[in-house]
């Protein structure tokens, strides 16, 4: 059955349902509405909810839920409308807290969050009979008598695991897109490299004064050049993180420098 307003500010008068921050305008016939004291992170009473982002936010009110009476958190009709989605969890008998709620902003404009604004309501719902256990006498209670936000409580550990894999596909991702980057560019450098060596070698073809050590050692120090070129540019897309390529790609630009050096030196 669920609680009317008269049921409401019975209870609160006795310390039950809203224990403090209670005002009885915001009582309504068969809710009451929850006000915002703190978002959670800031310090300002004003605070701008850019367009998708999430927010958690304290109630000026503490809830104490008795043994056989339940609390649920619905929207408000007019912040519906406004574009501003408010949720909460169902508090079970015994829970004694304030309530921490998530707004997010599903507007594509920006909501300004004030305090001591009307951001929920709680519907009170009296139960057939009393739990065997509540949820002030449950060991795991994570949440109970929760004054300060306490973020993921007992669950912490669980959570984290969680979270971690979600950043280890974004970063699987992120790596994906850079070698698809990477990949591009050295393409994009070893056609260019293949023109150029076909330029000199026209070049080295049709002219009688080249010699074979000169074709040989300006191809060498183009290669060389362009070798450096893709190295960097696969330094700066994937970073020193893979081992093997930094060492192959040294021995490369010694071998391609040593082979230039010797080459050049014949010319002479």
């Amino acid at each position: 059955m669920m609680l009317v307003d008269k049921n409401i500010k019975e209870l609160s008068h006795q310390g039950l349902l809203i224990e403090s921050g209670y005002d009885e305008k915001n009582v309504n016939s068969i809710s009451y509405d929850l006000t915002l004291e703190e978002i959670i992170g800031s310090k300002q009473d004003d605070f701008e909810l850019e367009p998708g982002a999430v927010a958690m936010i304290k109630t000026k009110e503490k809830l104490n839920i008795p043994c056989n009476i339940t609390g649920r958190i619905g929207e408000k009709n007019s912040l519906i409308r406004l574009g501003l989605q408010v949720s909460g969890p169902q508090y079970q008998p015994g829970h004694v807290t304030y309530a921490f709620l998530r707004v997010i902003n599903l507007t594509e404009n920006i909501i300004t969050l004030r305090k001591n604004m009307k951001i929920a309501q709680i519907y009170f719902e009296e139960l057939r009979d009393t739990p065997d256990v509540t949820y002030n006498n449950q060991p795991d209670a994570s949440f109970n008598n929760e004054i300060e936000y306490r973020a993921y409580g007992k669950y912490e550990s669980v959570y984290k695991k969680d979270i971690k894999s979600f950043q280890k596909v974004k970063n699987d991702i992120e790596n994906a897109a850079n070698r698809i980057y990477g990949n591009v560019l050295t393409l994009m450098g070893i056609i260019v490299a293949i023109f150029s060596m076909l330029s000199i070698n026209y070049q080295a073809f049709t002219s009688a004064t080249l010699t074979a050590n000169y074709i040989i050692a300006m191809n060498l120090s183009i290669t060389f050049c362009v070798i450096v070129m893709l190295g960097t540019i696969l330094l700066l897309v994937n970073g020193w993180r893979n081992r093997f390529f930094n060492t192959v790609y040294a021995i490369v630009l010694l071998l391609l420098g040593a082979a230039t050096i010797i080459f050049s030196f014949y010319l002479n």
